[in-house]
């Protein structure tokens, strides 16, 4: 009897120890709109990993181990609003930022991914500040994005999407 209460209990033990790990590492953001299509679609969910932004507790301060990638898709929240976006990395810190008869240019290369583009709403050429990167929907007729709310500050990264997980039938991976 207390052998199979002293098993259950480092079963119980470990499976909490485990389960903590996997909520530092990973975080689930529901696809709200068709910004992101045909990549991701209305209502997806994706397991997103914060490994390179981790948020410290105590301090209320987040460790940016790295910054994105280029053409990474990424979870963020808007500033000053508790809004969750997924959305794709077009500019990096430092970059040149140009959207001129609707199409993208980055530090005078033109930029052909994503579905069409409306035009931005904003001044451009605009030069990336050091702790901003710029993003837009795949879908950028039907995306808010960069051209409306500006650059995001990189501690306002959640974590880079890693794996669509819904539906089902849909399951893939993006790292």
């Amino acid at each position: 009897m207390i052998q199979n209460l002293t098993n259950l209990s480092k079963t119980l033990i470990l499976s909490s120890i485990f389960v903590i790990i996997i909520q530092l590492i990973f975080t689930s953001y529901e696809v709200n709109g068709n910004s992101m299509q045909p990549t991701l679609e209305d209502g997806d969910r994706v397991l997103v990993i914060k490994l390179n932004y981790i948020n410290m507790p105590f301090i209320e301060e987040k460790i940016i181990i790295n910054n994105p990638e280029k053409n990474s898709i990424i979870a963020f929240r808007k500033k000053d609003e508790d809004i969750e976006l997924v959305k794709r990395v077009i500019g990096l810190p430092n970059e040149k930022v140009d959207i001129k008869n609707r199409t993208v240019y980055i530090n005078d290369i033109l930029q052909e991914q994503g579905l069409g583009l409306t035009n931005p709403q904003s001044d451009f050429p605009i030069i990336l500040e050091e702790n901003c990167i710029f993003v837009l929907g795949d879908n950028r007729n039907s995306s808010t994005d960069s051209r409306s709310f500006g650059c995001i500050p990189i501690e306002n990264i959640d974590g880079q999407v890693a794996m669509r997980v819904w539906p089902l039938k849909k399951i893939k991976l993006y790292r």
